[in-house]
């Protein structure tokens, strides 16, 4: 698991945009699209099959990136960090204008609290890998 700061969040969060709000506008068009019967044997469109192959390579990349997707069509995306020892979550989404959040890791996005920049945040060398994802 890649762990963060919010610094390195942030930098990261510049790369990722992009594709966080392309997954956003996929999983919003992929909604109406979706057949109507899931066990219908009516043909789906090679457009929706686009689409769900242009959706699963950006969740690949954001995954490589260490970023954990929470909400495709929100674009709900948090970055995994240490605060005083404790495993929390940087969190951003699409239409915020920058990374500006922290919630505790079973809180969720109710929990949401501002990033304090000088809070007790453990420093990881330049949101390195750790471990395996």
């Amino acid at each position: 698991m890649r762990l963060f700061t919010p610094r390195t969040a942030r930098d990261t969060l510049r790369r990722i945009r992009p594709a966080a709000e392309a997954m956003s506008r996929l999983a919003r068009a992929m909604s109406s699209a979706r057949p109507v019967r899931a066990l219908s044997d009516a043909p789906v469109s090679r457009g929706y099959f686009r689409m769900v192959e242009r959706l699963a390579e950006i969740l690949e990349a954001l995954k490589i990136e260490g970023v954990q997707v929470k909400d495709l069509t929100q674009g709900l995306v948090d970055f995994p960090a240490r605060r005083a020892g404790r495993l929390v979550l940087l969190c951003w989404k699409v239409g915020e204008p920058d990374l500006a959040y922290w919630h505790e890791a079973e809180a969720g996005f109710a929990g949401r609290q501002p990033v304090d920049e000088d809070g007790p945040w453990d420093d990881v060398e330049g949101g390195s890998p750790l471990g395996s994802a």
